[in-house]
Order: C-alpha cells, then structure tokens, then sequence
C-alpha cells in the first residue's frame, strides 16, 4: 500500500511539473508542457457567440469557477474550407469558436516579446489549428522556443457570421451600424493580451501584430482604427494590403444575402429568422477565396464611421492612425497553386486584354509575353496574378506608411523554393512563407527528416530572427543576420529571402508594379507630416494635420516662398496667407493640395481640414 501511495504521489508530481497554472482575467487555467515550452491551447476571450449573441458584438467571457484545462485547440469558426490547389471542400467548424492559443518558454518572465497571428483565409475560412502537409502549421512551439519568445494565435468569426452588413441588425443598437463583428473579435482578443500576457510572460508593450493574406488585411486594418491604438507597437503584413469595403455596398449584398434565404417580412423578423438557422446552413453560397488565382473578397469589413472612419489610403495620408514600425512584403510566385494547372498562351493574351486597358496593353505584352508554350505561358500568366494582386499593393502601403511615420518601415520578397522537385516548380506560393517563420516546415511530411535540407534551415533560422527581433525592438537586424535596408520610398529598398539573404535591393518588379498603379489609376500616396520636396527629401512641415482651417508652415528659414492651395478636385482656390499661417476656415472639409515655391525648391504635400 505504501508503495502505491509512493506511486500516485511521483505520478502527481510529474504531472505538476508538466503543467502550468495561470490567473487570467475570468479565472485559472492550466495548459501542459510540450518540451520546454509551455502552451495553451482554447483559451476562451470571448463569450461564445451563439443564439442571441450572433452578429453582435463580443463581450468578455463569463468568469469561471475552479480551474479550466486549456491543453485542447478549440474548433474553427463555420466555415467551407477550400485549398489552393484543388477543388475539394469541406464544411466544418462550430460557431463558439472566439478562443487563442499561447506557447511560452517561461511564464514567469517578465520581458519577453509577444508575436501575435490572425491567421488567413478570405475572411472566410481557415484557423489556428489549421494543418497543412500534415503538421499544424500556426503551431508556436518552435517559435517561442528557438525565438524565446510568447507565441499567440487567435480566431474570429468568419464569412458571414463574421461581417454581415444588414439594415435589420444596424436596428439593434444605438449607432445604427452593423458588420466588423470579426475585427471587433480581434480588438477583444488584443485587449485580453494586454490584460493577461505578462502571466504568461510577455511584456504587453512588446507585442506584435502579424498576419498572412487576410490575416495581413487585418493587420493593416487594425493600423487605421482608433479602437485598437495602443493593442500593439509593431505590425507585420504578409502577402496582403489593407482593405476596407464601402458600407453601402456591403449593405446591399447583406440584404441579397438574407433575401435568399427569407424574402417576406419586416427586416427585423428577417434577422429573428437567420438567427434561427443552423450555422453551417449559412454557408450554402460560399465560394473559394482565391477562385482561379483571383482573390475574391467575398466578406470584408466596412467603412463605418465607428470603428473605421475612412478607407485606408485616406487614413494613411491624414496621419491620424496606429503609427508603429512595420514588416511588409510578398511571395514571387503567390499564385503558382490557384492558377489553372494548364495555361496556355491563348490564355494569357486572354487574360491581359481583360484585365488590361487598351492603352496598357502594350506594356502588358512586353512585361508578360505569353510565349510559345505551356510552360512560358504559366509563368506570365502566374506573374501577373502576382504582380497585380500582391507585389504592387505591397508596394504601395510601404510607400505610404513610411511617407506618413518617423517609424521604420521595412519590405522584403520572399523568393525561396522547396528543395525537392515535386514542390520547387511551385516557386515561392502564397502562405509558403509561414512554414518556415514558424519553424514548421522540418514537421511536414515532405519536409521532414532527408528532405530538410540547409537551405530550408538557413530561410527559417533567418525569418525567426527577424520577426522575434522586430517584435522585441521594432528593428529586424541583430544576431548576426545580413543587414535588412529600412524602406525608402526614393529607393524601395527591400530584403530579398532566401537561402542566402540579399540586403542589397532596390526597385523590386518596378516595371511591373508601375504599370499596375497605371491601370488602377493609382496616383500615389502623399505624405501629410512633411511637404516632399522634387528630389523626394522632406525639407519642411507644416501642422496640425488635420486640422478645423489654420495651419502653419514650417519652411526651415526661408523667408521668400509662394504658397498655392489646391482642392482635391486640383482647383486653384483662394486662401488667407499670414507669414506662413494659411487659412483654410471658408473652405469645406477634406483633403487639400499644397505647393510652396522658392527659388530653390517647389514642395508638395496634402493637408486635411476637418468638417
């Protein structure tokens, strides 16, 4: 007998020192050892949006008694989940689903950087215990242990549990709004972080925002709403840009939507109805994100006035957003998977002409020859999924960020290939990257043991300490790594990623990016902090920005100058100039042109006056 007590005791024991409790907010939690990291998975941040609780806002979870097992991944949001690179589909998910995830080496430290991922998916699908070549590829244990650092992996609600805009729900509350209840998710679990992650060991003015594809969407998006100022102090976007749909039209596909399921009825009872309906019933009409290598986004948060009060380049170029250092960059090939699997020549020239206009066609030809092959074609018809969707747009916040902030941006293309045949002819396809900023790519079943290879070591050896450094300083470089260049928009520099780092880039796919911006129409984004001279150096400043119609000049002591306001339809307009104080008090609001001439140097730059 006292032998078996002997037992039970070691075997208790063991299990104390294989496991970890935490006090959070809403009560105790206990996670397990995985190595020497501790983790926890399901971490509830959020009472579960079901019933009445669905399409409204998220609320903190419900205090609970005792201690809760966190050592499970909660179930991802509902969801039809479709891949890249075939036409498989699958229904999953469960609607209470609002949980986070954590890796940490020590819980009782107190300084230690905390990486924070929203993963991808359209908006539509995906999750933190998403798999891919048979290993969970968000897992943050290598991470946190090669990089000591907290690992956080959070979910929100998706598709259009997620961001449905409809008059019948904008009824239930004072604003009159609806939609962004997954951002809403998102600010809620960034605010549990700031809350619990220094019981876990992380310091809560260290964290890090990044994501991939939607996921970096969400981050750019979460730069330029008040809501979420100061959740975090370092911002990474991968393969994506910020995107932000007009109220209206979200409004308007929300009434199609409800109306193909109940046409009959006040919008109120049309809501009673929906919230009646099994979760995954909603998801009777949902089609890939990425159809045919266009990224479709079917569900996208809007401009609400509340939550996001412009869409993101207006945001950028007032300067009133989150203003933190950021990571940005893209994949060469992002769509070699989504692309047809046969491409023909025919196809490309098909392509450009739908996608092109006339007058760009030209260069379109030139840049992307469709070639005399399968084989050429495939590569200009990838590249140009690329290019338009993602190198250019990467371009353009880079430009904009860094013409907006004194804090560093930084851009990087991420060029490595698999390192066995069956992969490498696939290039740098999109998410690929996260295999190996995660340290996850030695776990798949085409990745593992032989089929490691150095260079796969080298690229995710590289990418951990970068984005650990980044998280820890807001500077990437250290520990030896090749020198990654902060981004200038004179230059657009950047860091090429792969096996053997290049530090030494600039102009990345400009012909390419350049004609892209031509067929958007795309007329850059002008910084609103200085005035730009002609030679791009910012030599002056003027403020407040915005402002109520006064604003002042800074001119750095030079006394002769002509000052020109435009509006934003480039009319020359009339205004009050006293020694360098303008006054744009008559005018209007919105956004306003600047041009101030000296002998030397003509400066340009945008100011907004407020309403």
């Amino acid at each position: 007998m006292k032998t078996f007590v002997i037992i039970l005791l070691l075997i208790f024991s063991l299990n104390e020192a294989n496991s970890q409790i935490v006090e959070t907010q809403s009560g105790k939690i206990q996670g397990r050892k995985n190595g020497s990291i501790y983790e926890f998975l399901g971490i509830p941040f959020a009472k579960p949006p079901v019933g009445p609780m669905r399409w409204k806002a998220p609320e903190n979870p419900v205090k609970w008694p005792g201690i809760l097992q966190t050592t499970e991944f909660a179930p991802v949001c509902p969801q039809k989940r479709f891949t890249q690179k075939d036409t498989s589909v699958i229904t999953e998910g469960n609607e209470d689903c609002l949980y986070l995830n954590i890796w940490t080496p020590n819980p009782n430290a107190t300084d230690l950087p905390v990486l924070v991922f929203i993963h991808g998916g359209g908006n539509q699908q995906g999750g933190a215990s998403q798999t891919s070549g048979n290993t969970q590829m968000y897992s943050g244990k290598n991470m946190a242990e090669r990089g000591n650092a907290v690992i956080v992996t959070i979910q929100y609600r998706l598709g259009p549990l997620g961001f449905l805009v409809h008059p019948g729900l904008a009824a239930e509350n004072e604003m009159k709004l609806s939609g962004n209840y997954a951002v809403l998710d998102q600010i809620l679990a960034l605010h549990w972080v700031q809350n619990n992650i220094a019981s876990f060991g992380g310091n809560p003015s260290k964290v890090m925002i990044f994501g991939e594809s939607a996921g970096g969407v969400n981050v750019g998006n979460l730069m330029t709403t008040p809501m979420a100022k100061g959740l975090f102090q370092m911002a990474c976007i991968q393969s994506a840009s910020p995107v932000i749909g007009s109220y209206k039209d979200s409004e308007n596909k929300g009434i199609a939507y409800v109306d193909s399921f109940i046409r009959s009825g006040t919008n109120t009872e049309k809501i009673t109805y929906m919230r009646n309906l099994p979760a995954d019933s909603l998801l009777q009409f949902a089609t890939s994100p990425l159809e045919a290598g266009i990224v479709q986004m079917n569900w996208q948060p809007v401009v609400d006035k509340y939550i996001f009060h412009d869409f993101p380049k207006p945001i950028f170029e007032s300067g009133n957003y989150n203003k933190v250092p950021l990571i940005i960059g893209s994949n060469a090939d992002e769509m070699s998977l989504a692309a047809p699997q046969t491409v023909l020549p025919l196809m490309v020239t098909a392509l450009i002409k739908k996608s092109v206009p006339a007058q760009f066609q030209e260069k379109a030809f030139e840049l992307y020859p469709p070639g005399s092959n399968s084989a050429e074609a495939k590569k200009s018809y990838i590249n140009i999924l690329t290019d338009a969707q993602f190198t250019v747009n990467a371009r353009r916040t880079a430009k904009c960020v860094s013409q907006n902030q004194t804090q560093p941006v930084w851009r990087y293309f991420f060029t490595h290939k698999h390192t066995i045949p069956q992969l490498e002819t696939f290039g740098s396809y999109h998410g690929m990257e996260l295999f190996y900023v995660f340290n996850n790519w030695e776990n798949t079943l085409l990745g593992s043991g032989f089929l490691f290879k150095p260079e796969d070591k080298a690229v995710q050896d590289a990418m951990l300490k970068y984005w650990v450094n980044f998280a820890n300083t807001g500077n990437p470089n250290g520990d030896n790594l090749k020198n990654w260049p902060q981004y200038q928009s004179s230059t657009d520099c950047y860091l090429e990623i792969k096996s053997t780092p290049d530090g030494n880039q600039t102009g990345l796919r400009t012909a390419q990016s350049d004609l892209w911006d031509d067929v958007a129409g795309f007329v850059g984004c002008s910084g609103t902090v200085n005035l730009q001279a002609n030679n791009n150096q910012q030599l002056t400043h003027f403020y407040p920005n915005p402002n109520d119609g006064i604003f002042w000049i800074n001119l750095n002591e030079v006394y002769n100058f002509e000052i020109v306001v435009y509006n934003s339809s480039g009319q020359k307009i009339a205004v009050p100039v006293y020694s360098g104080q303008v006054d744009l008090r008559k005018q209007k609001g919105g956004i306003y042109f600047i041009e101030i001439k000296t002998k030397q140097e003509i400066y340009r730059g945008r100011i907004i006056k407020r309403d």
